[in-house]
């Protein structure tokens, strides 16, 4: 496994594994206003993580597949961390969360966790924030992780 910095080449490839991790964990949670949201709002914002300005955005590489995609903006907000249906339960998001995380040096850091994924954060730290809300019809919790 190698997690590496995701580059502008990997779009395709990185499109790919989100759409594939939404259509199976994401959007079946949603409502139609919901999919059409996060498949026209999310799908179109990866390009904008390869944007080394504002973003750390990595990549997790195994056997020239890349099966992993996580971005972090401007050191205190996650915006996305994806992991392959088939790598999933094997440390992989683990991994790829915990080198997002040491690229910053902030003590609080935020997130808009997808429903089904609010259990994986708070594994490592993060707390809930507030209830689950709903906005264009994603569903999310808000949550944080505070570091000292």
């Amino acid at each position: 496994m190698i997690v590496d910095t995701a580059t502008k080449k990997d779009l395709s490839s990185i499109v790919s594994l989100v759409k594939q991790v939404a259509n199976c964990d994401v959007l079946p949670l949603l409502s139609i206003q919901g999919q059409t949201e996060f498949t026209t709002r999310v799908l179109s914002d990866i390009e904008t993580t390869l944007d080394t300005t504002g973003f750390c955005t990595l990549k997790v590489v195994i056997d020239k597949e890349i099966v992993g995609y996580g971005a972090l903006r401007n050191g205190n907000y996650l915006t996305h961390l994806f992991i392959s249906k088939h790598c999933q339960g094997k440390g992989i998001g683990k991994a790829l969360l915990t080198r997002l995380l040491e690229t910053s040096t902030e003590s609080e850091i935020d997130l808009r966790s997808s429903i089904n994924a609010a259990n994986f954060y708070e594994k490592y730290g993060f707390n809930r924030i507030g209830e689950e809300t709903e906005f264009n019809g994603i569903r999310f919790v808000p949550m944080r992780l505070v570091r000292f």
